[in-house]
């Protein structure tokens, strides 16, 4: 079950990653879409996903692949 879960998050960064920030209109829309499937599969712990709304630039969600890491941190 693990990895399907694992599977979704890095579909969803790999989304997110590259053409994310161009189909959502409201600019953190993204990171309240991903914090709702972090928590939905995670419980809590996929709250740190907001952790994203932090940078006004968009600029982690290229670099920082977070519901990636919330999967490997909840193995």
């Amino acid at each position: 079950m693990w990895w399907l879960k694992f599977s979704i998050c890095v579909m969803y960064d790999l989304f997110d990653m590259t053409v994310g920030r161009f189909l959502f209109v409201v600019p953190f829309a993204s990171e309240l879409v991903g914090m709702a499937l972090c928590c939905a599969m995670f419980g809590w712990e996929g709250l740190f996903y907001g952790l994203e709304a932090l940078d006004p630039t968009e600029q982690i969600d290229g670099f920082i692949p977070t519901a990636t890491i919330i999967a490997l941190a909840n193995r």
